[in-house]
């Protein structure tokens, strides 16, 4: 089996050596691949349940009514979580 990923030359070097490191592991370790559900129709199934959908859709119709968050709302939501996360994990 042969694996190609065809990266951008615009492509971080962050990015390039994570796909090497990535890479290298799997033909060191090609049992990983088995791991990976490459069904997209299924991980989506998976992915977006019943409550996800619902979800979604209520959210369509509330930003349909103009009902939505501003930048500034969602930025400050975001530092929220992230302090609390941060906090919670022990990394402050």
């Amino acid at each position: 089996m042969r694996l190609e990923i065809i990266v951008p030359d615009t492509a971080s070097p962050e990015l390039k050596a994570r796909l090497v490191t990535i890479t290298q592991r799997l033909t060191e370790s090609p049992e990983l691949a088995e791991d990976i559900v490459l069904d997209e129709d299924e991980a989506i199934q998976r992915m977006f349940t019943p409550e996800l959908l619902a979800e979604i859709e209520e959210t369509e119709k509330e930003m349909d009514a103009g009902v939505y968050f501003t930048t500034a709302q969602v930025d400050d939501l975001l530092d929220k979580e992230r302090a609390a996360w941060i906090e919670a994990n022990g990394l402050n």
